[in-house]
């Protein structure tokens, strides 16, 4: 469950109070809460992917880290990265979908040193998604059992984001109109490669920015981002 603004700003003064034993994951904790009234493109950003064996984060797990940052508008390729986990835990049958083996995870990272690189590069941005729910359920759960943190962060959801202006237009949804490459595609935005961490962390970025200058106006502000401030 999300939390408020109000509680998200308590735990972050008390995390002030009583740093992390983690630098890393203290930089995160403690950086304050964005204005919300500040225009998308006056703040920075982090478009996050994540590739996992399932849906469940009790019975699955994170293969697979992509994330890029959007930066005042701009996407940065220079922060792109693409993370391959090294587990015990095996891919098994998830392997034809996202074409990620065991011995291609063998040559990757452990999962504490992935989440603290994904800590530092949220540190001062503000991450977004494509149906948040499913990967922030697996990053709380990740960062509680491997550091005992509550993963807190405000998050702009591009699924949310469509839906609400496709509600708007009064337009029909069927099942598969929100899924990435069907939100693109509206925008005239190429079909990616699916199932890539990092090429659907590059188009969740390209979506939000096509949906943030579709807005109207001078653009939206950070509120009409979040999926709950």
């Amino acid at each position: 469950m999300w939390l408020t603004r109000a509680r998200r700003e308590r735990a972050r003064r008390r995390y002030a109070r009583h740093p992390f034993p983690d630098p890393t994951l203290q930089r995160l904790l403690a950086s304050p809460w964005p204005d919300t009234n500040a225009l998308w493109d006056e703040v920075d950003w982090l478009a996050i992917d994540l590739e996992t064996t399932g849906l469940d984060p009790k019975t699955g797990y994170i293969i697979s880290f992509g994330w890029v940052a959007v930066d005042r508008g701009r996407i940065r390729l220079d922060t792109a990265r693409h993370l391959l986990i090294d587990s015990r835990n095996l891919v098994g049958d998830s392997a034809t979908i996202h074409h990620i083996r065991d011995t291609d995870r063998s040559e990757g990272v452990d999962l504490p040193s992935a989440l603290r690189m994904l800590a530092r590069a949220m540190t001062d941005r503000l991450p977004v998604m494509h149906h948040a729910p499913l990967d922030t359920g697996f990053l709380r759960a990740a960062y509680r059992e491997q550091f005992g943190m509550d993963w807190f962060q405000p998050t702009a959801d591009t699924l949310v984001l469509e839906k609400k202006r496709l509600f708007q237009r009064e337009q029909t949804m069927p099942g598969n109109v929100l899924r990435l490459n069907r939100c693109r595609e509206r925008y005239g935005l190429p079909e990616t490669n699916a199932h890539n961490a990092l090429e659907d962390a590059l188009a969740c970025g390209e979506l939000f920015m096509a949906w943030a200058r579709h807005f109207g106006g001078d653009g939206p502000r950070v509120k009409d981002c979040l999926s709950r401030v």
